[in-house]
């Protein structure tokens, strides 16, 4: 009879451990430069907390990024990476929420984090992936106008490297006659695009797709120009030669008048 008890409770420890879960979403959480990550973890709770240990850490290298036991957060064995931009809601551990969250997300919190819960009734974990991007910022436009040619250049930063094209005013592929250079620092890409060509009369279309952020922008440049950009030069000398000559008009009228007046 003790036999057969003992059989029962070992079978009831056993279904309840297998009956233990960790949730986590299967796809990845996106989250943009400088914001807070919210990296959704739910289990199956006990009405005991005091059994309760979450711990948070990075799947590549198993860094710790945030820990809780013995009822309150265990951050000695934290990385420095996460120092003061981790927490848990204690709240929610009642409801079987062990979500965490990260501020000021930076290029290299992206990857692989482990939710692993253990409490009364198991132990389970679940694997998020963080993934991070940039929004592409507002292009600046400059317009170089030289004697053969005119150059429209756009300067940008976002990540990841975003996609480039020129379009022409039938919607025409203009990418062959691209420039660009880019460098990544600290999680974003530079970017300077430019476009040349030699006609005075020109409609083009400046567009950005960032595939990550799901971000798109367009910019329209419609210029028209007398194809000579050197011919200004002679107008300005002669205007410049004008006010001088007519300063000195004035200046010997001035002193005729004062030397009649004597």
């Amino acid at each position: 009879m003790n036999m057969l008890r003992r059989f029962l409770l070992l079978w009831i420890l056993l279904s309840r451990a297998d009956s233990f879960s960790v949730t986590v979403p299967s796809d990845p959480i996106l989250v943009v430069r400088g914001a807070t990550a919210l990296l959704p973890c739910e289990f199956e709770p006990d009405y005991n907390i005091s059994n309760l240990v979450i711990t948070w850490q990075r799947q590549e290298d198993s860094r710790v990024v945030h820990s809780f036991y013995y009822e309150r957060d265990q951050l000695d064995r934290q990385s420095s990476d996460y120092l003061n931009r981790t927490k848990l809601n204690r709240e929610e551990f009642a409801g079987g929420n062990a979500s965490l969250s990260i501020a000021n997300i930076v290029l290299k919190d992206a990857g692989n984090y482990m939710c692993i819960v253990s409490n009364g009734k198991g132990t389970d974990r679940g694997v998020v992936r963080l993934v991070y991007a940039a929004f592409i910022s507002e292009p600046r436009l400059s317009i170089l106008l030289k004697s053969t040619d005119v150059t429209v250049r756009y300067e940008t930063e976002g990540y990841p490297r975003p996609e480039v094209m020129w379009l022409g005013s039938e919607g025409q592929n203009l990418t062959d006659d691209l420039e660009v250079s880019s460098a990544s620092d600290g999680g974003l890409y530079y970017l300077k695009s430019s476009y040349v060509t030699q006609s005075p009369v020109f409609n083009v279309t400046f567009s950005l797709k960032n595939p990550v952020s799901h971000q798109e922008l367009q910019r329209h440049v419609n210029i028209s120009y007398d194809g000579n950009t050197s011919a200004s030069k002679p107008v300005v000398v002669l205007s410049v030669l004008c006010f001088f000559l007519l300063c000195s008009t004035g200046l010997l009228l001035v002193l005729y008048c004062h030397d009649r007046s004597k």
